[in-house]
This record gives C-alpha cells, sequence and structure tokens, in this order.
C-alpha cells in the first residue's frame, strides 16, 4: 500500500457516512411519491404525484416557494456581484498573501 492512497478502513468509513447522509434522503424523496394507503409498505406497490398536486393547491406552500426563489436569486445575484469584484481585485491587484488565496 502506497502513502499516497486511503486505507481501506478509511473508504469504508467514508462509505458509511455518505450512506448515512444520503440513504434517508432518498427514503423520503421515494415516500414522497406514493399513495397514503401504500406509505407503509416498502417497496412502495405504485408511485403518484398526489401529494405535489396537495402541495400546489396550498396557498401557504405556494406563498413560502415564491418567497424562497426570491430569496435565491437575490442571494446568488449578490454572490455573483461580489465574486466578480473579488476576482478582479485578486487579478489586478499585487499584495501579501495573494498566490495562498488564488
Amino acid at each position: 500500500m502506497s502513502h499516497g492512497s486511503p486505507s481501506r478502513g478509511l473508504r469504508l468509513s467514508a462509505l458509511g457516512v455518505i450512506l448515512f447522509l444520503n440513504v434517508p434522503i432518498l427514503v423520503v424523496a421515494l415516500y414522497a411519491f406514493t399513495t397514503e394507503d401504500s406509505s407503509f409498505r416498502f417497496p412502495p406497490p405504485g408511485l403518484t404525484l398526489d401529494w405535489f398536486r396537495v402541495a400546489a393547491q396550498n396557498n401557504d406552500i405556494r406563498e413560502a416557494l415564491v418567497l424562497s426563489l426570491g430569496v435565491a436569486a437575490v442571494a446568488t445575484a449578490i454572490a455573483l456581484v461580489l465574486g466578480t469584484m473579488a476576482a478582479v481585485a485578486l487579478w489586478r491587484t499585487r499584495f501579501f498573501g495573494r498566490q495562498a488565496l488564488s
């Protein structure tokens, strides 16, 4: 085994952490497409979009979604402007520590 490659235990630990973090998300995503009758059966017998229809008809959820998308758009615009300004500053000026930031 070379010093540059991770050990088998480290690889298994990383795989365990990845599974621990992602399996619950996948289960929730799978159950978003089930019916109320088949919620407690695995694997679900059929897939449906009923819960998405119910959510789309709820006014509070629609308002929250629109607000979230608006906040995301503003945050993206601010990050784009600040990131561009920082990139231009790094490109145009010479200062101590520039190599560490690049």
